[in-house]
């Protein structure tokens, strides 16, 4: 099924998305777009999100939805996302892979998520206490 992925979802590594969509939330969270970033355990690395549904487009990003690959450190193809939410879903399983370009722009995003969290400037809305 095609449901769609939101900030905090899960990996099948163990890792999950850490940020998301500024403006689309589904039940109190924001949804995941393709070239978002996701902490992948395995390989502990920030990735990103390289796949997305075209039938489902936030700011003219298409939204991540159940099974969508995501690009990091693993064996491409490796490691995939898992929506946590059963009710809001793209109107039909469809995935178009990341362009060159929005993959450079979004490798580089990760890069500086990853030095923002280590040097303590940064906490993704999904590690803050609540």
């Amino acid at each position: 099924m095609s449901f769609i992925v939101r900030e905090g979802d899960l990996t099948t590594t163990g890792g999950f998305v850490l940020a998301a969509s500024a403006s689309e939330v589904i039940d109190l969270r924001r949804v995941a777009r393709m070239g978002d970033p996701v902490w992948c355990p395995a390989c502990g690395e920030i990735g990103f999100i390289a796949q997305g549904n075209p039938t489902y487009v936030d700011e003219l990003v298409a939204v991540a939805t159940q099974g969508h690959e995501v690009r990091c450190g693993c064996t491409p193809g490796s490691n995939r996302l898992t929506a946590s939410q059963q009710e809001i879903q793209a109107d039909m399983d469809a995935a178009v892979t990341i362009s060159t370009e929005l993959a450079s722009t979004a490798r580089l995003h990760a890069e500086q998520l990853a030095r923002s969290l280590r040097d303590g400037s940064y906490t993704p809305e999904v590690l803050r206490p609540r």
